[in-house]
C-alpha cells in the first residue's frame, strides 16, 4: 500500500505480556532518533470482549524496493542517508535498548521527506506473518538492498558490502562495525525524490495512448493540466468549477430578485 496513511490494529493473541511488553518499550523511545524510524503508537485499549489491542499509525511511504526504482542508482551519500538510521536501530535492537518486532522488507518504508520508517508487527500479537523475519536482521537485509542499488563500480563497495554480510546474522559488535564502514563512505546526503502519485483516472490509459486528439484525451488533458485559456497559459480546473458556482448563484439570485 503505497503513499497511504492508515490506522493498523494489533490484537494480542493468547499470551499479551509480549505485545505490552512492546508497547511500553515503544513508549519510552518517544521522538528520539530511534522513535523518528519507528512506527508510532497511536491508542491501546481493549476491545469489547477484555483484548488488549494497540493501534498503530502506519506512515504515508513507499515500501524501500519501490522507492529504489523512483530514485534509480543511489549515490553513496544518499545511501549513506538511508542506511545508517537502519543500521543504528539493528544495533540499538541487538544490544537490548528497544524491542522491535517482526518485519519484511515490505515494513521498510520511505516517507515523502526521505527518511525510512520500520513499520514492525509487534511480538504476541495477531500481525506477524510466517515470511516475517526479526526485525534487526530485516533492518540490516534493508541496508544491503540500499547499497546493491548503488555503483557497483564504487571502491567503497567491497568493503560494505562485507560488513553487511557479517552483520546480517552477526551480534551488536558486528551492526556496530558495519555502521562504522558505512559512514566512513561518504557524507550523507539528502534524498530528492517525487513520491509516485495517487492515480485519480484509474484505469485511463497514458497521455501516450490518447494523444490522438479524442474526447477521452482532451478531458484527460483538462483534468490533469487545466483549461485552455489560449497560448501557454491554463486555468486550474478546481478554479473554474468554483467561477461556475459563483456565476450560477449570482444568476439565480438576480433572477429571484428580479422575480
Amino acid at each position: 500500500m503505497q503513499m497511504v496513511t492508515d490506522h493498523v490494529r494489533w490484537c494480542a493473541s493468547d499470551d499479551e505480556r509480549q505485545l505490552l511488553a512492546w508497547v511500553s518499550d515503544r513508549s519510552t523511545v518517544g521522538a528520539g532518533s530511534a522513535g523518528r524510524h519507528l512506527v508510532p503508537i497511536a491508542a491501546v485499549g481493549r476491545l469489547p470482549g477484555g483484548r488488549l489491542a494497540v493501534d498503530v499509525l502506519r506512515p504515508a511511504g513507499t515500501p524501500l524496493s519501490s522507492a529504489l526504482d523512483t530514485l534509480g542508482t543511489p549515490t553513496t551519500g544518499v545511501a549513506v542517508t538511508l542506511t545508517v538510521p537502519l543500521l543504528e536501530l539493528a544495533a540499538t535492537e541487538r544490544c537490548g535498548a528497544v524491542r522491535i518486532g517482526a518485519a519484511g522488507l515490505d515494513d521498510v518504508l520511505v516517507d515523502d521527506a526521505g527518511a525510512v520508517v520500520l513499520c514492525d508487527r509487534p511480538p504476541g500479537s495477531d500481525g506477524v506473518r510466517r515470511s516475517d523475519q526479526d526485525g534487526a536482521r530485516v533492518l540490516v537485509l534493508a541496508a544491503r538492498v540500499v547499497w546493491e542499488r548503488t555503483d557497483d563500480r564504487d571502491p567503497a563497495r567491497p568493503v560494505v558490502d562485507a560488513a553487511l554480510a557479517e552483520a546480517l546474522d552477526g551480534d551488536v559488535d558486528a551492526v556496530r562495525a558495519a555502521l562504522a564502514r558505512v559512514r566512513a563512505t561518504a557524507a550523507p546526503r539528502p534524498v530528492r525524490w517525487d513520491p509516485p502519485t495517487d492515480d485519480l483516472l484509474v484505469g485511463v490509459p497514458d497521455a501516450a495512448a490518447t494523444s490522438d486528439g479524442s474526447l477521452l484525451a482532451v478531458l484527460r488533458e483538462t483534468v490533469e493540466r487545466g483549461v485552455p485559456l489560449g497560448g501557454d497559459r491554463r486555468l486550474p480546473l478546481r478554479r473554474a468549477l468554483v467561477g461556475v458556482v459563483v456565476a450560477a448563484g449570482a444568476t439565480a439570485a438576480a433572477v429571484f430578485a428580479l422575480g
